[in-house]
Formats: C-alpha cells, sequence, structure tokens
C-alpha cells in the first residue's frame, strides 16, 4: 500500500506539472493586453477659509464641550433662518468664549496639552474674525484658566472693549486682564470668593462678580489694566436659603438674575459700588405648591428692549433641580411682572434672544437640538428653524446679530 500510494503520487505531480506548462506555453502565445492610459493627476487640495455670506447674518453660535473628547471642543455656527451649518472654530480643552460688542471677533480661552490628553499645558487667548472663522492671533494666559463648562460669565470683554477678562481658578479665584491693543496680559485680580464676570458699559474698564456670602465685588481698572479700585455691595442675595443662577442678562450697567426659586433680581453695576434696583417673585402661590422652579444652565433670557423675560420653568421641583430641562418656557412683562404667555418647554437648557429682538433661541438639553422662533408681541412663539443635532454637550448660545 505504501508504495503504491507513492506511485500514484508521482503521477499526480507530474499531471500538474503539463498542465502548467500548457498553459504557459497559451499564455505566451496570446496577445499582450494594451496598456490603459493613467488618469491626470488630481488637484492638490488645500485647506481655505472664506467670508460668511452676508445674507446669513442672523445666525448662532453654539459652544460644545464635547465632554466624551473633551480636549477637542468646539464652536459650531449656524444660518438662525435656515438651520444651516455654516461652520465651525476650534476650542481645544473646555475652551469659553465670548463677542465684541460689534460682533466682529469671537475670543476663546482655551488649554492644550502637548500630548493631546498630557503633557505641557499651554494657555492662551485666541482671537477669530465673525466673518471668515479664520483664527487672527493669540496672546499666551497664565496657566490658571478656569477649565469649567460653558458659561457666558468666565470670559468678558470691557465695556470699552479693550480688555478681555478672563476668569482663574487653582482654586483660588483671580482674573486676568488681557489688553487687545497691546497683545499682553496686564495684570492678575485676586478675587477670593467671588466668581464671574459682569463688564460695566458706562465705565469701560469696571466690572462685577458675584460672591459666596451674597454680596457683589467691583472692580475698576485704571487705563493701563491695573486695579484703581475695589468695593463690597450690601447682601444681594442668600446664598444658603435661595442662590443666584450664575448666568446674567445684561442692558447696559443693568444686569437681571434669577434664583433657584424663581425670584428675579435686577443690580446696577455703573457705579463703583453695584446696587439692587428690584426685586420680584416669578412664581406664585399655585406655583410654588406644584413645585414650578426654573431650571438650565443659560435659564433665561430678556430681550434687547428690556421688557420682555423668558425664563425655562419645570414642575415638582426640589434642593439640586436647577439645571433640570424645561417642562414650560414662562414670559413676562417685566415692568409689570405679570406672566403674559406660556409654551412647550422643548427641554430647554439654555436661551437667548437675537441682538435685534426678532427671535428667541433655545438648546434642548436632552436631545441636543436647536430650536429658533420668531419672538411675537406677549410672547406668541413661531418657528423658524431647528438644527436636530447642534452639538454633543451643547449649554452656551450666543446670538451675532
Amino acid at each position: 500500500m505504501r508504495r503504491i500510494h507513492r506511485h500514484g503520487s508521482a503521477a499526480v505531480r507530474a499531471a500538474a506539472c503539463a498542465a502548467l506548462l500548457a498553459l504557459g506555453i497559451q499564455a505566451s502565445a496570446a496577445p499582450a493586453a494594451k496598456a490603459r492610459p493613467l488618469p491626470d493627476e488630481l488637484p492638490v487640495e488645500t485647506l481655505s477659509t472664506g467670508p460668511i455670506a452676508a445674507s446669513t447674518a442672523e445666525r448662532v453660535y453654539v459652544a460644545d464641550v464635547a465632554v466624551s473628547h473633551i480636549s477637542d471642543g468646539r464652536i459650531r455656527v449656524f444660518d438662525a433662518r435656515q438651520g444651516r451649518f455654516l461652520g465651525m472654530i476650534s476650542t481645544g480643552y473646555v475652551g469659553n468664549f465670548t463677542l465684541s460688542a460689534n460682533a466682529d471677533e469671537l475670543y476663546v480661552a482655551t488649554t492644550y496639552l502637548s500630548r493631546g490628553s498630557r503633557g505641557e499645558r499651554v494657555d492662551v487667548l485666541e482671537v477669530h474674525d465673525t466673518e471668515s472663522l479664520a483664527f487672527k492671533y493669540e496672546i499666551a494666559l497664565p496657566a490658571k484658566r478656569a477649565q469649567a463648562l460653558n458659561y457666558r460669565g468666565l470670559v468678558r470683554a470691557s465695556g470699552n472693549g479693550r480688555f478681555v477678562l478672563v476668569q482663574n481658578a487653582t482654586p483660588a479665584t483671580s482674573i486676568t486682564v488681557v489688553d487687545l491693543q497691546q497683545r499682553k496680559v496686564v495684570s492678575e485680580v485676586p478675587t477670593p470668593g467671588c466668581w464671574g464676570i459682569l463688564p460695566a458699559s458706562s465705565h469701560g474698564s469696571r466690572f462685577s462678580m458675584l460672591c459666596g456670602d451674597g454680596k457683589l465685588a467691583t472692580v475698576t481698572l485704571d487705563d493701563n489694566g491695573q486695579v484703581s479700585d475695589r468695593q463690597i455691595s450690601e447682601p444681594a442675595f442668600d446664598a444658603d436659603a435661595d442662590p443666584w443662577f450664575h448666568h446674567a442678562e445684561q442692558l447696559a450697567d443693568r444686569y437681571w438674575f434669577v434664583s433657584f426659586k424663581g425670584m428675579l433680581t435686577e443690580v446696577d453695576v455703573g457705579g463703583a459700588v453695584a446696587v439692587v434696583k428690584s426685586a420680584r417673585p416669578l412664581v406664585g402661590d399655585a406655583g410654588q405648591r406644584a413645585g414650578w422652579r426654573p431650571g438650565g444652565y443659560q435659564p433665561f433670557a430678556i430681550d434687547p428692549s428690556g421688557r420682555w423675560l423668558v425664563v425655562a420653568m419645570h414642575d415638582k421641583g426640589s434642593e439640586g433641580s436647577h439645571k433640570r430641562p424645561a417642562r414650560r418656557l414662562w414670559m413676562f412683562d417685566i415692568a409689570t411682572g405679570t406672566r403674559v404667555a406660556t409654551a412647550p418647554g422643548h427641554g430647554s437648557v439654555s436661551l437667548t434672544f437675537s441682538r435685534s429682538g426678532q427671535r428667541l433661541q433655545a438648546l434642548d438639553g436632552e436631545k441636543g437640538a436647536l430650536h429658533v422662533w420668531r419672538w411675537g408681541e406677549r410672547g406668541k412663539l413661531t418657528p423658524i428653524s431647528t438644527v436636530a443635532r447642534a452639538g454633543e454637550a451643547a449649554i452656551h448660545l450666543e446670538s451675532h446679530d
């Protein structure tokens, strides 16, 4: 059996060799295939930027902290009328941003690590052109910028537009003063126990801050960005009984704040000392019994005329529910304190009016959607556009126009 198997294998090998030889002869006899011409080289791709069309001046900036890949944050820019995506600005590691007074520049205070998630830390203030979203220049910051979720009060331009003020936390609190004319940091203002930046309008280099004891601290800078005066107000709220949301709405020297339980307070920061001008509850007895409270990150908005207030509200509120998305939007006439309308909440956690006052814009904290409505008299909302997914972790928005 062993001898027959070997002979059989030899026969198979011989047959295979003969077949391959025959195929080789046929292949050599076949005419060579005609070579196909190579296609033309594709043009080299280059990155470029261009101006945003003048027809899309109505637009919204949505800051996304991108928690799942937090070193790669961004600001997405949308056409408010059509909901179209117009462009994007990188904000690095939990970068915060603000706009110049006339919205021609956008300032991002951010952090970069040399190895992405590790390595040498570099903090910078980046300046971008809003017409093209192109980077213009950067200014080095001390490596102590507050690496925090996106809030309006963490980076602000001074009233005269010369300085950009950046919140620090190490965890000791201070404010870095950046001179845009000299393109450098000119001072650091220690602010123990106080947080956030509330620039005055009438005095171009004055700003106030909320403090943990319920007072407001006011700092006045000189022309060189150095502290020339510092004052503390009388107590404005009880941080234990009814704390304020950090978000504030500004008209000139007036700021409005809303408390966790729904108290609206107006403060004037134009003078050397901040002064409370008025305070009134937004929730009546029946609403309190149902547990209606404000909630969100940018939880209310005031239109540019100073007449209308919109608040993101939820029912069955309790201690710790102050970030809860809206069940309803409540609209108020500020002059009378009267609630004039309500509307579905759309899960809103952030609200802002356009600078024209013609639109109300909201971020849905549950679905990540951006909603834009036409603002009508006494709170009538007419849908204009919706972006189904405006960000992954978007909680701060600003209007260009």
